[in-house]
């Protein structure tokens, strides 16, 4: 009979050979476990990357267009605030006025006239508001404010008006002067002329946010304002019919700004319900390609439990034999 042994050396180098690779087993199994990945992605994708790194890229691509998409949502609502803030100004001095006529004295006028001042100038911060240091009504000029103050705007008006005597003569002259391209446009917009480009917010999906304070709506705001301060302006030395014909006619000019205001709201939140549908088709798109990239790199929790109990088994079985062969001897052998 042939019997095969080992030598003292052989089975010593064997075991502990043995018991490295059990405790790399172990050590490699209980990673996968806490992360829930697997530790070798190469033998789990047959050596074939393209497939988790396409998945990888459009993930990528992804959280590039959910950051800029929340940039220009804050951005959107952040111009729609304003904008009715705007409106609601505009329409309590149109029903203000309405409200009164035709009762409305020289007093009364006055009083219009300067509380549009004061409106007049909410507008102008209103439209000068930036969010995340970058103001959001100047195009691409986003590091400066749009519109000069409204001191500046009334006093090019009076020097329009001087001399004017009838409200209708004035009234036009108002039109004319921010219709105007040396007028409004070159006196009071410091803005860009140069609108904001498309922004790329999803696959495919371009929103823009192209509104500017020379937009023709917004200024029609501050050509109403203007209409109805110029009754409250003693150095125009105007009578008290053509005071009250000045209030009573931008009360008019005040119901169009309302109605262009709206629209103007109208379109920004048009955009701000794009921008919420391509964000939840964003966060879905994410979810379902997360899924499947996990689904090829995650280890199987059951699977590797059982297999990390399986290598510790064994590994307790090399301690066990190890123990009890350095206590053999000749004499018990015996």
């Amino acid at each position: 009979m042939i019997v095969n042994s080992y030598g003292d050396m052989a089975q010593h180098l064997f075991l502990r050979s043995r018991n490295a690779d059990l405790k790399e087993n172990v050590t490699t199994l209980s990673e996968e476990f806490a992360t829930g990945k697997s530790s070798n992605l190469t033998d789990r994708l047959g050596g074939d990357f393209t497939y988790l790194a396409d998945l990888e890229s459009n993930l990528n691509r992804l959280d590039s267009y959910m950051v800029t998409n929340s940039e220009v949502q804050l951005f959107a609502t952040t111009m729609q605030g304003s904008l009715e803030k705007v409106q609601d100004q505009v329409q309590a001095l149109r029903n203000d006025i309405l409200r009164l006529s035709p009762a409305i004295d020289e007093d009364n006028a006055e009083q219009f006239g300067s509380q549009a001042k004061q409106r007049m100038a909410s507008a102008i911060n209103l439209l000068n508001t930036s969010v995340g240091g970058r103001t959001i009504f100047a195009g691409t000029a986003t590091d400066t404010k749009p519109l000069s103050d409204s001191g500046t705007l009334m006093t090019a008006i009076l020097t329009e008006v001087s001399g004017l005597t009838t409200s209708g003569d004035i009234v036009q002259a108002v039109k004319d002067w921010f219709d105007d391209p040396t007028g409004f446009d070159t006196v009071m917009y410091q803005g860009s002329a140069t609108a904001l480009q498309p922004v790329t917010v999803g696959e495919g999906e371009q929103v823009s946010l192209g509104i500017q304070a020379d937009d023709p709506s917004l200024k029609h705001t501050l050509q109403s304002y203007v209409i109805t301060a110029l009754a409250d302006e003693p150095s125009l030395g105007l009578t008290e019919d053509v005071k009250i014909e000045l209030v009573t006619e931008a009360s008019n000019e005040l119901s169009v700004s309302e109605d262009r205001l709206i629209k103007v709201q109208a379109d920004v939140g048009f955009i701000e319900g794009r921008l919420d549908a391509i964000s939840t088709r964003n966060e879905a798109s994410k979810t379902s390609l997360s899924i499947v990239k996990n689904n090829l790199v995650s280890a199987d929790p059951y699977e590797t439990y059982t297999r990390l109990q399986e290598a510790q088994t064994q590994l307790e079985g090399i301690y066990t034999i190890t123990s009890r062969s350095s206590q053999l001897s000749l004499l018990q052998y015996i």
